[in-house]
């Protein structure tokens, strides 16, 4: 085991490099700068697929998993090593100077997109798109060369276990029962706040949300980018970016968001104590956690009752707690996903989902993705795309390529529903945790039922384990109807 957990800190070591140049790029690096740490991450990101696919590494993999000492382990602990061979699997056969070109494109296509968001222009974006998906294609031939659905093999890839037949099944029951209650919504006409808050001030309001909720900032960082993302450099150094706005209702939420994500980095595999681990293959799993700190605790009035004193002062806020949560809760069909309410969140998850489907399928022309976009905004939700930068331009996450990323929020919002009737029943009411001020407890119980076990278990399994049952619609189904009707 000791050989094995060696080598396996010599590849996280160079997760680490890959992560801080990541960082730097996104958040500090000077313009002028950008080719320099494209290619140095390309060929950093290179050296670690060399490291993570070679003979030494399977060797010590399988030497390890054939011992009494394997054996011996957690059932978590097992299956976390056997996920790591079957990445390994994955990893092989991908040609390393391929892989290099790959990163490449990504880091290139991701500077394009901010450059094209910023010009609201999809032309500029448009060639780069077009590249990371051939290039998509052509890993996951690599990765996955007996599939018989690519768009599975992706899917598997964020969320394992998770097929395109249940998120449609899922999906498409949603869709069913949701779009009746948007459709009813009678919004409130709030007035407009905006405040011009230094980047300073972000940070301790950002600070101040992270402490509440359990997120420790002694072993977190804060920095800047066009998206906000949650990172980890190791289990003591988790940093979270986010958006420079003047909305403070969209501050908090994504903060609150990115603390989710965070707690769960921070905690998750605190029981291997001489290997610093990370999250492997469970991104519904990770968003249903930032999800339900964001929507099911951070939209609830008692959520603030204890804080709001304080928060109001450090936001340099003038409304009464009333008022201020009207923000949260005021649901209407948006353009922005990450500024849509929680309830009509579902369809910008479902919109782009149908959307990725289709590209993977070969059924969609890319010249008319942009309007094929903006259809699907007005059919589902009612409302007009006026500009590339609020529709097609939006997200990061196909500049990268992302693609099956996305599904995983909603997956992760169906599985909140879950989550919140079964910490009623065995934790305690969650309004009277709240209202108490004692959000920790509630973040004590996803630490020891979710957090502890990393990425040993899908978000099917951890539906089995905490709540009892197979991933369902129903409980997210009552939540919105019960709060929107």
């Amino acid at each position: 085991m000791k050989e094995l957990i060696d080598y396996l800190n010599l590849i996280n070591e160079k997760h680490v490099v890959l992560s801080l140049l990541n960082w730097e790029l996104d958040t500090i690096a000077p313009e002028k700068s950008y080719d320099y740490y494209v290619d140095l991450i390309s060929k950093k990101s290179k050296e670690l697929l060399e490291m993570t696919t070679s003979d030494k590494y399977i060797e010590l993999l399988n030497n390890y998993i054939d011992s009494d000492d394997f054996n011996k382990l957690e059932e978590y602990k097992k299956l976390y090593f056997l996920d790591l061979k079957d990445n390994y699997e994955k990893e092989k056969r991908i040609p390393k100077e391929f892989y290099k070109e790959f990163v490449k494109q990504t880091n290139t296509s991701k500077i394009k997109w901010e450059e094209a968001k910023s010009k609201k222009d999809y032309s500029i974006f448009k060639p780069y798109l077009e590249k990371n998906i051939e290039m998509t294609k052509e890993l996951y031939k690599y990765k996955d060369p007996n599939s018989i659905n690519l768009y599975d093999s992706m899917l598997d890839d964020y969320e394992k276990g998770i097929t395109s037949k249940q998120i449609d099944n899922l999906f498409e029951g949603l869709k069913e029962r949701i779009i009746p209650i948007i459709k009813k919504l009678k919004p409130i006409d709030l007035k407009s706040i905006e405040y011009n808050y230094s980047k300073e001030e972000l940070i301790n309001i950002s600070e101040f949300l992270l402490d509440y909720i359990g997120f420790d900032n002694t072993r977190g960082a804060l920095g800047v980018f066009p998206h906000g993302y949650t990172t980890t450099i190791n289990k003591n150094d988790v940093r979270i970016a986010f958006n420079r706005t003047d909305n403070i209702f969209d501050h908090i939420s994504t903060i609150v968001h990115e603390g989710g994500h965070g707690i769960f980095e921070q905690y998750g595999g605190k029981s291997f104590e001489e290997l610093d681990i990370c999250n492997i293959n469970t991104i519904a799993l990770h968003e249903s956690q930032s999800r339900f700190y964001e929507n099911i605790l951070g939209r609830n009035i008692n959520f603030y009752k204890p804080i709001y004193n304080k928060l109001k002062n450090i936001c340099n806020l003038d409304i009464e707690l009333d008022d201020f949560i009207k923000y949260f809760n005021n649901s209407k069909p948006s353009l922005i996903r990450t500024e849509a309410d929680e309830l009509t969140y579902c369809m910008h998850i479902i919109i782009r989902y149908e959307i990725e489907k289709e590209i993977f399928n070969n059924n969609i022309d890319l010249d008319n993705l942009s309007k094929i976009w903006n259809q699907k905004y007005k059919d589902y939700l009612g409302v007009e795309v006026q500009n590339d930068s609020e529709g097609i331009l939006q997200d990061m996450h196909w500049s990268d390529a992302s693609f099956g990323y996305f599904p995983d929020y909603l997956l992760g919002t169906i599985f909140d529903g879950m989550l919140l009737e079964t910490i009623n029943e065995k934790v305690g009411n969650v309004d009277k945790l709240l209202s108490d001020g004692n959000i920790k407890e509630i973040t004590k119980y996803l630490n020891e039922n979710i957090h502890k076990y990393i990425s040993a278990y899908n978000i099917n399994d951890v539906a089995k384990r905490v709540c009892g049952r197979d991933l369902d619609i129903e409980p997210i189904v009552r939540y919105f109807e019960k709060k929107y009707n």
